[in-house]
């Protein structure tokens, strides 16, 4: 532990004079002269780090703030042992930091060529540059500067981005070293791998051993240029230059800034913390320790990272702490800062943009290590580092990192309690987050019906996705497929098109592409009707969620069928006669949309009628006829022809009935009525008339009237009229071409209407005396309720001839006369 006596107002004043007389004029001192003292510095140290006396502690004090002041005029760094100064360090990876995954890069020169002068300060001059036309996000800077100085020290340089973001170059270092920054390129990785203990650390602009003359390059900035990164490097650059000292001036001919540059941001992983808890005790030096962190887990390159420090120390200016990363890149935190301040970093957050304000002329310049104001006891933080952390840029943070801690005097000791890395790790493989979704709105659906899926691809970022497939195979069930789609957010897709989707579209972030798919399900199918859809992004973009990237309808597949039936009579006689035989067509549809399965028909046949045959090969069990059909398909029809005969009198009336293990939502047409009048009886009348008049003679002609009238109800067929002749009379003709045969006439009507009636005149010639029988008859093959009136007779005569009273002679006279026309008769026959 720190001794209470060395904060005591007596070693503050011993501290101060001693300072006092061994701080040279830097102006009026040589650089070997210089030198020569720092040499001395270290020796008088050496010698009193063994000392424990409150005296011994005091000198110590005062030397080593003395050394490193008289190291800060001269660049930074402590002589050797033999008075020359040594090299130390490393080179700058070529070409700038390594690239995180996926990234690529593009550097752009930009020179500003108009010279600056410099005045003899105090004085403060700065020169513009103006950068266009590059990507936007800032990966790398590097900054070469022509500028020609008799005294560097003297110089405070800044370079100020368009986002006002300000990191210092320089502040006063170099001492007299002329034009060492003249053609000097600043890079925070110009020094990967100066370690503790130093003898020298060149390649950092505040340990550097400068030369006169000789160009100082490349070298780590004071502050670090990752401060910069993930700004828009578009806009106007400044660096400003204060010359904080008169006597001695110079000249900015040009200068250049090396922009490497991202097309767009690289995807930041959330922060990732490690933390190494062990304490590890610094003891008085010389001495090393350095305590170990095991870093695994990151999937992506370093593209931040932060380090938390509790280190505890009653003389912080003797320590040297360096950072190494498992690829032996070597940052150094802070070389001798802080002098007597105890535990000024217990606690300090060590980070490259924890000063981005500070601008020259500077009266203070807190948050980098090398200029801020300490206070004993007083947490500093947060502090940029003397090297920069943006040397870990790009590389893989997996490994071991290791905290070394150097103290290089002796007198003061201190504690590493405990140290933590924060990671910000990233790359430009271009992530997105594209999801789909899909779903009809049911959970069941109808076999033969549509059902409607409404698909959404969607690209939550926060890359676009250019150039994504859309995709469905639609399953078998769906016998057909038409679909659409429509995109927002400035997506687009294809607008329209049949069958499977395998379509190329772009999503950009926020934006989604919405298909609207129309299925039509096969009518037979049954089961699970699944589909699904997926989204798969294009070549060199990464999906952060794949889970999402597909999504499945399952819809229960039910049968739903609408079975239709119809009876046609057909090759009805008319009219309908017992015995008549005619057929029945049954037409069975399905008008979907499901396939029907167990279709049965059922005819159950009136009295009036009988089974003949049928072509369908349906049973019949008198009444019924049964059609077992079985599966009819959605828009099938079957047809069976049933012939029947006609068994009774009456209406015919049949009723067939379709059914099937499918349901039918729509029972009304599962059956069928054929309704005929059947057979009906048919009242057939006669009615007999002549035109005889009361007497006739032989020779003498008249006619028969024969009229047949239906009295119904129904129609009467086949109907034979016949008229019986007396032999007194002879046949001369008919209106109804009638036959004779015989002495009987015979004609036949085919039907007779109910109602109506028929008539038919026959023409005949009386050749007898006497009287004259005519018998009429009509039949039918129609049933005749009444036959009483089916027939007719009539009898006409000739007139009686007046006898009168003779003599024999007149007697004998008139049996002459006789005789002779008996003769002249039979003569003339």
């Amino acid at each position: 532990m720190e001794n209470p006596t060395y904060r005591t107002p007596r070693r503050l004043a011993l501290s101060l004079l001693l300072a006092a007389a061994l701080v040279p004029a830097a102006h009026g001192q040589s650089k070997d002269e210089a030198h020569a003292q720092m040499i001395d510095l270290q020796a008088q140290i050496a010698a009193l780090k063994g000392q424990s006396s409150v005296e011994a502690q005091q000198q110590l004090a005062a030397l080593a703030s003395q050394l490193h002041d008289l190291s800060a005029s001269l660049g930074g760094d402590l002589p050797c042992a033999t008075g020359e100064l040594s090299a130390g360090g490393g080179s700058a990876p070529a070409g700038g930091p390594p690239l995180p995954t996926g990234c690529t890069t593009t550097t752009t020169n930009f020179t500003q060529s108009t010279a600056v002068a410099i005045p003899a300060g105090p004085a403060v001059v700065s020169s513009t540059l103006d950068v266009s036309g590059v990507d936007t996000y800032l990966w790398d800077l590097n900054i070469t500067t022509g500028i020609t100085h008799t005294f560097p020290g003297d110089l405070d340089i800044t370079i100020t981005s368009p986002a006002g973001t300000v990191v210092t170059l320089t502040t006063d270092n170099a001492g007299t070293n002329d034009d060492v920054f003249n053609g000097t390129v600043w890079d925070d990785s110009a020094n990967p791998g100066g370690q503790v203990p130093y003898t020298s650390n060149n390649g950092l602009v505040t340990d550097q051993v400068y030369v006169s003359g000789t160009l100082a390059s490349p070298l780590v900035p004071e502050e670090s240029l990752a401060a910069f990164v993930g700004e828009d490097p578009n806009g106007t650059w400044t660096l400003t230059i204060s010359d904080d000292t008169g006597g001695d001036a110079g000249n900015l001919s040009s200068w250049t800034l090396a922009v490497s540059t991202f097309p767009q941001a690289p995807n930041l992983d959330p922060v990732a913390s490690f933390d190494q808890a062990t304490a590890v005790a610094i003891p008085a030096g010389p001495a090393v320790v350095s305590s170990d962190l095991v870093v695994s887990g990151l999937t992506n390159p370093i593209c931040k990272v932060e380090l938390r420090s509790a280190v505890r120390h009653t003389f912080p200016g003797d320590l040297d702490v360096t950072l190494t990363s498992p690829d032996g890149i070597i940052v150094t935190l802070t070389t001798d800062n802080a002098g007597t301040n105890d535990d000024v970093f217990n606690g300090t957050v060590w980070r490259d943009d924890a000063n981005p304000a500070g601008q020259v002329p500077y009266t203070t310049n807190n948050g980098i290590v090398t200029d801020q104001v300490y206070a004993i006891s007083t947490l500093a933080s947060p502090l940029v580092v003397e090297e920069s952390l943006g040397a870990f840029m790009g590389f893989d943070g997996n490994g071991t990192w290791t905290l070394t801690v150097s103290d290089d005097s002796g007198g003061d000791a201190g504690s590493v309690d405990s140290w933590g890395l924060d990671f910000t790790t990233c790359s430009c493989a271009i992530n997105a987050d594209l999801s789909i979704t899909k779903t009809d709105g049911v959970a069941s659906a109808v076999a033969g019906s549509t059902t409607t899926y409404t698909i959404v691809a969607s690209n939550a970022g926060p890359a676009d996705a250019i150039g994504a497939t859309v995709a469905d195979s639609f399953p078998a069930a769906c016998t057909s497929v038409s679909w659409s789609c429509v995109g927002a957010g400035g997506a687009t897709c294809s607008a329209n098109g049949t069958g499977n989707i395998s379509d190329l579209v772009d999503l950009p972030a926020g934006g989604s592409a919405t298909y609207t798919a129309i299925c039509a399900i096969d009518p037979a199918a049954t089961g699970t009707l699944d589909n699904t859809a997926t989204v798969t992004e294009p070549a060199g973009v990464t999906d952060t969620d794949p889970i999402n990237n597909s999504a499945t309808d399952s819809d229960a597949l039910g049968a739903s069928t609408d079975l239709s039936i119809t009876k046609v009579a057909q090759g009805v006689p008319d009219p309908i006669l017992l015995g008549s035989t005619f057929s029945y067509l049954l037409t069975v549809t399905n008008g979907g949309p499901s396939a029907a399965t167990g279709v049965m028909v059922n005819d159950t046949l009136p009295s009036t009628i009988d089974h003949v045959s049928n072509d369908c090969g349906a049973a019949y069990a008198d009444p019924t006829l049964s059609w077992n059909i079985g599966n009819l398909a959605a828009a099938g029809s079957v047809s069976c022809t049933v012939t029947v005969s006609v068994a009774e009198l009456g209406q015919i009336a049949n009723t067939a009935t379709v059914s099937s293990a499918t349901t039918d939502p729509t029972g009304a047409n599962n059956s069928a009525t054929a309704t005929l009048v059947g057979a009906q009886p048919a009242d057939v009348a006669l009615l007999l008339s002549s035109t005889a008049p009361p007497s006739l003679a032989v020779g003498e002609t008249y006619s028969y009237n024969v009229i047949g009238t239906n009295n119904g109800p129904g129609t009467a067929a086949g109907l034979t009229f016949t008229l019986e002749l007396s032999s007194k009379i002879s046949f001369i003709s008919s209106t109804c071409g009638a036959t004779l045969a015989g002495n009987t006439l015979s004609w036949s009507v085919a039907t007779l209407a109910n109602g109506a009636s028929t008539s038919c005149q026959i023409d005949v010639v009386v050749v007898l005396a006497g009287d004259v029988l005519a018998s009429a008859n009509v039949s039918t093959v129609s049933v005749d309720p009444d036959l009483s009136n089916n027939s007719a007779q009539l009898v006409v005569g000739t007139g009686a001839v007046a006898v009168p009273v003779i003599n024999r002679l007149g007697l004998l006279l008139l049996l002459l006369l006789t005789t002779g026309l008996a003769a002249v008769f039979v003569r003339r026959h």
